[in-house]
């Protein structure tokens, strides 16, 4: 606000006087007068006479607010600065040259030639400047339920890399910058990089720093190994899997043995829009307070190793967990965290069995006659598995089985991937090899309950034959009752359809008389007595079975049976025995 001495008051009290007194036209000469008596601007004598309260009651501008410039042409002209801003926000053409350009070119629509000041303003006026649509978007802040509800993930590059002789050394500002990329370059393959995952509701954090050239799946795994596990020391409580992931969409985040494992985890992985940091601010701003608060130590130390970077950088991790205030909760980071419940914790499960769910998918497992699977994970025995409790079970189809790497060797099965699930655990054997949920002989019994096949059958089955029990069914099969009543007829729709005629076609006579004789294989001797004897209705002597095979030694033909009957009934009929021709 304008100060003015009491005597300058006190005059502006006359140029007001004069002013109310004046006729129309010489009100602006008597504002200019009392601007050169004090030696100041016409604007200072208007404060002057507003600090007196003098008021000028001036009719507004009918067209005040209104411009000759449009609304459209304000946003070309913007538009063409904002395409020539970089992506660090440097803009490199200025209102009067983007102005400039757009009047050049009738294409762009920009015909009023006004000043670049009254562009700006209504650029400025419809939310079209450059440095109105460069601000960010509003954002909505999100809030977590619980310790170890959702972490966030990032991988910076530390201010250190590996020196070829050995130890560790800051990069230094004058060597490495964005106009110096070969040195760089240098150390692409010596980069420490800082790999840092946080707790979203208690602001807790890990952290540790590997060598590598920039983000793999190897390391990824390797770290999270060392964050989720517990890690045995007294001072460091945080641990544990989290419900869900937020990070970025980099390649070894979105590698697919990295989202089998979150999968397998059961750990919602999520990865916001590139460009949009935001989403995952926490540990953005935790690598800032790193950086300042432990690797700004690293100038007045000597690291000879990762091993002893890592080292000093737990110790400071487990320091400032404990002991700083953060600023959103009032307490510190490992305090708030040491409110999980056991249902919330989610122990990390062994680092062998992790190793498998890199790898592992979910499998199928055909459906045994007993409702039961069998299913192996590393480190355990192949187990069977009964999954008579999962809703829609059928036998001999599939179903989708994963592990539950929490309580090993506890399976998830489902129908399908994405569909419902039960857990199975494996079943028990005695020393005999029997189940032990089996029934015994003599103490109890239980069949297996009817799956969704088994209730259509004896359904179909009641049906076909009108009853309301399976008892009936049976009886009336036992009884050969026909389905359905004999209402439906199978075979007389056949005749009244219409059949197609089919021409004669001329064929080929078989001449019979050149077709080769048919000879029959004599029967042997045993075979031709038992003829014999069951023709004559007697058995034969020894003599007459000697005749016999003397006559045919090769075996009897069949068509001589009917002869060799006849003549041994004569020769029996004679007194004395008639010698055979030999």
């Amino acid at each position: 606000m304008t100060a003015f001495s009491a005597d300058e008051l006190r005059h502006f009290d006359r140029v007001a006087q004069e002013l109310r007194e004046a006729p129309r036209g010489q009100k602006g000469q008597i504002v200019a007068r009392a601007a050169q008596f004090l030696s100041c601007s016409k604007d200072r004598v208007y404060r002057g006479l507003k600090a007196t309260g003098w008021n000028a009651q001036r009719q507004r501008r009918r067209d005040r607010g209104a411009s000759q410039v449009s609304r459209g042409e304000a946003a070309t002209v913007a538009s063409i600065m904002r395409q020539s801003t970089r992506d660090s926000g440097k803009r490199l053409l200025s209102v009067d040259d983007a102005l400039e350009i757009a009047l050049a070119n009738p294409a762009s629509g920009v015909t009023t030639r006004a000043s670049a000041d009254t562009y700006t303003r209504v650029m400025r006026e419809h939310g079209l400047h450059p440095d109105q649509v460069s601000r960010p978007t509003p954002h909505t802040q999100m809030r977590s339920e619980h310790s170890n509800h959702v972490h966030q993930f990032d991988v910076s590059v530390c201010v250190l890399y590996y020196l070829d002789q050995g130890g560790l050394a800051v990069m230094d500002a004058k060597r490495f910058y964005k106009n110096k990329p070969e040195n760089a370059a240098k150390v692409v393959n010596q980069r420490v990089l800082r790999y840092l995952i946080t707790d979203h509701y208690s602001g807790a954090f890990y952290l540790e720093y590997f060598l590598a050239a920039g983000e793999d799946q190897e390391t990824l795994f390797e770290f999270l190994m060392h964050a989720w596990p517990e890690r045995g020391h007294p001072h460091d409580p945080f641990h544990g899997v989290p419900q869900m992931m937020v990070w970025d969409a980099g390649s070894a985040n979105q590698s697919h043995l990295i989202r089998n494992l979150l999968d397998q985890l059961q750990v919602v992985h999520w990865a916001h829009t590139p460009g949009q940091p935001r989403s995952k601010g926490q540990v953005e701003r935790t690598h800032d307070l790193i950086e300042r608060g432990f690797e700004g130590r690293l100038s007045l130390m000597k690291v000879e190793s990762l091993e002893a970077l890592n080292a000093a950088a737990h110790t400071w991790m487990r320091h400032f967990n404990a002991t700083k205030i953060h600023t959103r909760t009032r307490t510190t980071r490992y305090g708030l965290w040491q409110t999980i419940r056991p249902a919330q914790l989610r122990l990390c499960p062994p680092r062998e069995l992790c190793e498998q769910l890199l790898r592992t998918k979910p499998e199928p497992r055909k459906v045994r006659s007993d409702l039961t699977i069998s299913y192996a994970i590393k480190g355990f025995d192949s187990a069977t598995y009964s999954v008579a409790d999962l809703p829609g079970v059928r036998v001999g189809e599939t179903v989708i089985v994963t592990v539950n790497p929490y309580r090993a060797p506890n399976v998830f099965v489902a129908l399908e991937e994405d569909g419902e699930q039960i857990e199975c655990r494996p079943l028990e054997r005695d020393t005999a090899g029997f189940y032990l949920d089996s029934p015994a002989f003599g103490v109890n019994y239980a069949a297996k309950p009817d799956t969704d096949v088994d209730a259509n059958r004896k359904a179909m089955d009641k049906a076909a034959y009108g009853v309301e029990t399976q008892q009936e069914v049976d009886k009336a099969r036992s009884k050969r009752q026909t389905p359905f009543n004999g209402e439906i007829d199978p075979i007389s729709y056949l005749s009244a359809d219409t059949l197609p005629a089919y021409m004669a076609r001329r064929g080929t006579p078989l001449d019979v008389a050149k077709a080769a004789p048919v000879a029959l294989a004599p029967l042997k001797h045993i075979d031709a007595l038992k003829h014999l004897r069951s023709r004559l209705g007697r058995p034969l002597s020894a003599e007459e079975s000697d005749r016999v095979k003397a006559r045919y030694p090769d075996g009897v033909p069949e068509e001589q049976l009917d002869d060799l009957v006849s003549w041994l009934a004569d020769s029996s009929r004679t007194s004395s025995p008639v010698a055979l021709a030999r």
